[in-house]
């Protein structure tokens, strides 16, 4: 069988540093296929940069000003035949603004470890995949390019001066994570497995099924999704305090009140709970 050709990409030859570092300009939409391949994973580091890792290899990329996705000729030139011509396929004339994030971080070497509730938001996506590619079913909602962004520009850094913030923060994100939870797929999957779903389950308390009974997972990984879910009916009700001085208790935060220190151990517990998950049974 005949080898495929690589394609020839768009660029402006006099931009870059060295015939590696050629910028490539590319209609944002080239991300999108990767965000509904559970067998790839794309993390974000800002809402301006990011890794895209396939089976065995990875490539960064920025966006600039114009939205436009950005990357390195070399870069390209080093992905398998395959994924070259969708990259290709993309391919736009050179905006010649290459000011990100990306370029702070590759060429000017700025660049920091992303916050705490990106890295959560990244490592569920990265379980949420890993789980499909295995099981052939999501356990929650795949989120498109537009909702990835801004998931990444709300949790990039965390303002926290007073209760109406945590509250806000604490009912955005468990609508992001809790009530993204892919009910229809997930009951499906526990029906095909022969596994008994009480009416109504859906939510954590479904996905503690899949846990509890398909994985057989004993340590309550699951454990900070009810935490958050906890958060959230303190923060929508009227109902005192009970949920947030429990949650506090179980995340080790000794003043409950101090609304930020909350919301970063939660953070934390969530980042920690999908990446055990992905580690354990991806």
């Amino acid at each position: 069988m005949a080898s495929i050709a690589g394609p020839t990409f768009n660029f402006d030859p006099a931009e870059g540093m060295s015939p590696f570092l050629r910028p490539v300009y590319f209609d944002r939409h080239v991300l999108v296929k990767y965000l509904f391949d559970p067998r790839i994973a794309v993390d974000f580091a800002s809402e301006t940069y990011g890794t895209v890792f396939g089976v065995d290899w990875q490539i960064s990329f920025g966006l600039n000003a114009k939205r436009s996705v950005i990357t390195w000729l070399g870069d390209l030139e080093d992905l398998p035949i395959v994924e070259q011509h969708h990259w290709a396929g993309s391919n736009v004339p050179s905006d010649h603004d290459i000011r990100s994030e990306f370029y702070d971080a590759q060429i000017n070497v700025v660049f920091t470890e992303p916050p705490v509730g990106v890295r959560a938001l990244n490592s569920l996506a990265r379980w949420n995949d890993a789980f499909a590619a295995k099981h052939g079913s999501t356990l929650y909602r795949s989120r498109d390019l537009d909702q990835r962004l801004e998931d990444v520009r709300r949790y990039r850094s965390l303002i926290i001066n007073r209760e109406d913030d945590f509250v806000r923060y604490v009912s955005e994100l468990n609508e992001t994570i809790n009530e993204d939870v892919d009910n229809k797929s997930v009951r499906a999957f526990l029906a095909s497995t022969s596994i008994t779903v009480p009416p109504d389950t859906k939510g954590n308390k479904l996905l503690g099924l899949v846990y509890k009974y398909f994985l057989g997972d004993t340590a309550n990984a699951i454990a900070p999704f009810f935490y958050l879910y906890d958060l959230r009916l303190w923060a929508d009700h009227a109902m005192g305090d009970k949920n947030l001085l429990d949650v506090a208790a179980k995340l080790g935060v000794g003043n409950p009140r101090d609304y930020e220190t909350m919301m970063t151990a939660l953070l934390a517990a969530l980042e920690s709970s999908a990446t055990d998950l992905k580690k354990r049974f991806g």
